[in-house]
């Protein structure tokens, strides 16, 4: 018990590190701010239109906002699975081409990957490696990708960043008593937490980081400002 406990406690310690080198996280958060902050800047409306009251809209954007989170993991999970087969059918191409289609192929695949920053002649041997292991494969052990329990923890972690930003934002919307003042309170947080995602997510694509930060939080000002007419 305990070390099946401990298995998955690294796993997830494993998952979560993977996640936090690419630049899904800082993007699905991003995106859940984006939905909270829309919906906050047209709360008034919403209340007026949908006979709600504060917590009314909370609730709202709460239930919208994890719906949206669940969306996205389940979404990966689908892109997991596309991409899984499309590894299986691609390999399944190689063993039925020639050697010059089959190394064409490879060559075209793997200059999407990691392997583009290697000299020619490592990556020459990279490919002749994996082509010459490919060849040797089975057809038996070219299965369809199944539903892992790596995709559904993948699942869990994008749920939680996507619906983070209810957990950040919400109480200052729904603890100060003006409602004016909690639209501002929470478009201020969520545009310093746009930046501060923004400038994570240039450093993620090795971007300039401050003007990426700058980018995503001009972009979530207009969104606000959308809000605002739709809210009048």
């Amino acid at each position: 018990m305990i070390t099946s406990l401990n298995n998955f406690i690294l796993k997830t310690k494993r998952r979560i590190s993977e996640y936090f080198v690419s630049t899904a996280w800082p993007w699905e958060i991003i995106s859940g701010l984006f939905i909270v902050l829309i919906m906050i800047n047209s709360s008034e409306y919403i209340i007026d239109s949908q006979s709600l009251d504060r917590t009314g809209v909370v609730v709202l954007i709460v239930t919208i906002n994890f719906l949206w989170a669940v969306v996205d993991g389940l979404l990966l999970i689908f892109t997991n699975l596309l991409e899984k087969g499309r590894y299986y059918k691609l390999a399944s191409t190689i063993k039925s081409s020639d050697k010059s289609t089959a190394s064409q192929i490879l060559s075209s695949e793997l200059n999407r990957t990691l392997v583009t920053v290697l000299d020619e002649k490592t990556r020459e041997s990279i490919k002749e490696i994996i082509l010459s292991n490919i060849l040797l494969m089975s057809t038996s052990t070219m299965k369809r990708h199944k539903i892992s329990s790596r995709d559904l923890l993948g699942l869990v972690i994008v749920t939680f960043f996507v619906f983070l930003p209810s957990i950040l934002i919400l109480p200052f919307f729904l603890y100060i008593g003006n409602i004016a003042v909690a639209i501002l309170v929470s478009n201020l947080i969520g545009s310093l937490l746009l930046f501060g995602f923004g400038y994570r997510l240039g450093d993620c694509i090795n971007r300039n980081k401050i003007l990426m930060g700058l980018t995503v939080a001009i972009i979530g000002l207009l969104i606000m400002f959308l809000g605002t007419i739709i809210g009048a």
